[in-house]
């Protein structure tokens, strides 16, 4: 527990097949998984973060299970809360559902 506090380290990430029900393969810090909407999903978080300027990344890969067999894109979609990350994943600029996406939070627990 100790190291899950030092600055720097991943304080959350998560591993989803976001096509039919969405679902979470392997995630840390992380109790739930919404669907929004096509290609738009929530991870909510099991312990806060300390405020709403943490560091997000991701991968979105498509639908055969390959992360490289298209040129999907995962993002941000509105502004980051303490208690989740709302996410979006697009193929030629248009929101879509992937099998493989991806994605981990950097920053401070509350």
């Amino acid at each position: 527990n100790t190291t899950n506090l030092q600055q720097g380290l991943a304080k959350t990430w998560f591993q989803f097949n976001g096509t039919g029900t969405p679902a979470n393969r392997g995630s840390f810090n992380v109790t739930s998984l919404t669907d929004n909407a096509t290609g738009n999903y929530t991870q909510v978080f099991t312990n806060n973060m300390s405020d709403q300027n943490y560091a997000t990344s991701g991968i979105a890969g498509g639908a055969s299970g390959n992360w490289a067999d298209s040129l999907d894109h995962m993002y941000v979609a509105n502004p980051c809360l303490t208690t989740s990350v709302q996410l979006a994943s697009s193929y030629n600029t248009n929101l879509a559902d992937t099998e493989r996406s991806a994605g981990q939070i950097s920053g401070a627990l509350a």
